[in-house]
């Protein structure tokens, strides 16, 4: 939105948005405002090199506005129409980018990016803040799940999935829509990816893991069932994670925990009834997937967090170039270290993410990805609900055809995404 003001370090009332925003930079009149909407968590992370950037171009002020991260994109698509919306959306998860496009309240960037611009991430990271072949924003940090191992309970990394044994796995999952994200790399070793490729390697609308390859999974799924991926929604499997095996009671026999940086805390310095943490190294390891039944090599989803460019009213687009400087500001090597190095989180640019591998967490998640961007489709929201529901009921023995009911559910969710389209 364009704006004329003083640059003023305070709160200000966000009139007809939220209630209050952080306006940052030195005095300077009439400085045209870039407005940034994020979450809490995000305003803290960013705002310290927000200020570098503000404080550099005197003809801008930055006023970031605090949103809830769960209602923001409902909030964007009611503000836009009526220019009110903000110029960026930070800490935006990539996979909104999709939906937004559909709801016509982002605008693509390709014009002010240079044509070598996605060397500066690692793989795929630039790649999922595209959409129908434009890019909407670039990568702030990213996110993948590893395989978590307690290192005195299997000294050794898995070479196959065959070697987890009944009850050693822990994997997090809701009884009703299980969690395809966290089986996701089990899913791949059958080749099974959630949509199809196209030559350039970005998603298409079309489902990929129906056929044989799918009804392998499922297959698989079921003769595996929660005897081996555990029950759902398992709340005791931190302290079976953190506390030695007692085979007798039935306790302490998880020894791989599928997971992300999330849990990482919880994992070092204990939480509720299990108060002793392992440290990185000597009580804990993290490791890249397995190969799956048949030696294929598993893939992650590669989460990012980052920087969107709104359309914040109806043709106008004054605001975009210095928005986009703002935004590869925010994507830099010097901006993602800072991020790193203050408030741990993994860089998307390619030099940052090299200089924080000293970090062994960091390091850890880095090298066990071998990943490929979470769709973004606008009917991803559906699409989890659909395919997790079948994979749960084929986890729990519901489904005597197991191969019929994937193929059924790959049906339904390729009707979904083709009304989305």
């Amino acid at each position: 939105m364009k704006q004329t003001t003083r640059k003023v370090v305070g709160l200000i009332a966000a009139l007809g948005v939220v209630g209050a925003g952080v306006s940052i930079g030195t005095p300077a009149s009439a400085a045209s405002t870039l407005t940034v909407w994020a979450d809490k968590g995000t305003i803290d992370t960013i705002k310290s090199r927000v200020t570098a950037w503000d404080n550099a171009n005197a003809e801008y002020t930055v006023q970031l506005v605090e949103q809830d991260f769960g209602l923001v994109r409902d909030k964007l698509k009611t503000a836009v129409p009526k220019g009110q919306g903000p110029d960026i959306l930070a800490g935006a998860a990539h996979d909104w980018i999709g939906n937004l496009v559909a709801a016509n309240v982002l605008l693509p960037i390709d014009a002010n990016l240079p044509n070598n611009f996605k060397d500066d991430f690692v793989p795929g990271a630039l790649q999922a803040m595209k959409y129908n072949g434009k890019y909407y924003g670039v990568p702030g940090w990213t996110e993948n799940i590893a395989i978590l191992r307690n290192v005195k309970k299997a000294p050794k990394p898995l070479k196959s999935v065959n070697d987890i044994k009944d009850g050693e796995l822990g994997i997090n999952y809701s009884a009703t829509t299980s969690d395809p994200y966290h089986f996701y790399p089990f899913q791949t070793m059958f080749k099974a990816p959630v949509f199809t490729s196209d030559a350039q390697g970005d998603w298409t609308n079309t489902v990929g893991m129906g056929g044989t390859n799918g009804a392998n999974f499922a297959k698989w799924l079921k003769l595996k069932g929660t005897k081996f991926f555990g029950p759902p929604a398992n709340a005791k499997i931190l302290c079976d994670f953190l506390n030695p095996a007692n085979p007798a009671k039935k306790t302490g026999l998880i020894k791989y925990w599928v997971t992300g940086a999330w849990n990482i805390n919880a994992i070092e310095n204990g939480a509720g009834a299990c108060k002793t943490g392992l440290k990185i190294g000597t009580g804990y390891a993290i490791d890249p997937f397995p190969t799956g039944p048949t030696g294929i090599k598993p893939q992650q989803f590669l989460g990012i967090r980052g920087y969107l460019m709104v359309a914040s009213g109806p043709g106008n687009t004054t605001n975009v170039p210095a928005a986009v400087d703002l935004m590869r500001f925010m994507s830099s090597e010097a901006t993602q270290f800072s991020l790193y190095d203050n408030f741990n989180k993994t860089p998307a640019n390619k030099a940052a993410l090299n200089r924080a591998k000293d970090n062994p967490v960091i390091a850890g998640f880095a090298n066990a990805a071998n990943t490929v961007p979470m769709p973004n489709s606008p009917a991803m929201d559906a699409a989890w609900t659909i395919w997790g529901k079948a994979q749960t009921r084929i986890i729990q023995g519901k489904e005597a055809k197991p191969d019929v009911a994937w193929a059924t559910m790959v049906k339904t969710l390729q009707a979904a995404i083709n009304k989305t389209n």
